[in-house]
């Protein structure tokens, strides 16, 4: 039925141009649809065509050279912002658990002795150069990692001085000098390593705490396919799935 009547348009629009062209109007002015050769299709291939295209995301981007993001990677520090920023920051795991690393890194030697696991925890996340917690500190700070990794060494010191200076302060100790190995005093080698700990331990875990970060931004930029993929599958930077809404069910059209 519906044919019928778009064929009987389609005569009656043949009668109107054959009566108009014998009128004298011109066939250009007249209704240029032709249903003999329609555009539309083509037209909604092309549009498929495109959107087919802009379905398949665009090209995965140019991995950069490693020079390009060895230079990119150095930030200027802004201290003011990051002072400004400080007291948000001191609430981030990136803070409070390198915090509690140290604490009981020392804490460890006088509950079950100097072994060597205890030893190797002290010296790695306290001592004189607490490397281990301004790694930590650095890679996983939104920002300002180099105040947080001065801070972090700061308080390694106060932990330090009120076990030697305790009640438990004897499991530190062989009494035997660092250096020499001959016999020494508890006064000096506690004055020593607190000493050590302070004016060399707090500028090397901020200088390590900021190359931490470095380290982080340099990764990033010398491999942007794959943070262009993890966005693309929608996982997000700790590696988990983000949920998406459920697809609603399309209503069919009635004709």
């Amino acid at each position: 039925m519906a044919r019928a009547k778009r064929t009987d348009r389609a005569e009656a629009r043949r009668r109107y141009r054959a009566a108009m062209a014998e009128a004298g109007t011109p066939v250009s002015d007249l209704d240029p649809e032709d249903d003999d050769a329609p555009a539309k299709p083509a037209a909604a291939r092309g549009s498929a065509t495109a959107r087919g295209s802009a379905a398949a995301g665009p090209a995965p981007m140019q991995r950069p050279g490693i020079a390009y993001a060895f230079r990119t990677a150095f930030r200027p520090a802004d201290l003011r912002g990051d002072l400004k920023a400080l007291p948000g920051l001191m609430k981030h795991p990136a803070f409070w658990g390198p915090l509690l690393l140290s604490a009981l890194s020392v804490a460890l030697i006088p509950i079950f002795g100097a072994t060597s696991l205890t030893v190797l925890f002290y010296q790695y996340f306290s001592g004189t150069a607490p490397l281990g917690t301004s790694f930590i500190a650095g890679f996983f700070a939104p920002r300002a990692s180099y105040l947080l990794g001065a801070i972090i060494a700061l308080a390694s010191v106060g932990f330090q001085a009120i076990a030697f200076l305790g009640p438990f302060g004897n499991g530190f100790f062989d009494l035997k000098d660092p250096v020499t190995g001959a016999a020494a005093s508890r006064d000096i080698l506690v004055q020593q390593i607190l000493t050590n700990a302070l004016f060399a331990g707090v500028p090397s875990g901020a200088f390590f705490a900021a190359a931490a970060a470095w380290y982080r931004r340099f990764l990033k930029l010398a491999s942007p396919n794959r943070q262009a993929q993890s966005r693309s599958t929608g996982k997000r930077p700790d590696g988990k799935v983000a949920k998406k809404n459920e697809s609603r069910p399309i209503l069919a059209r009635r004709r």
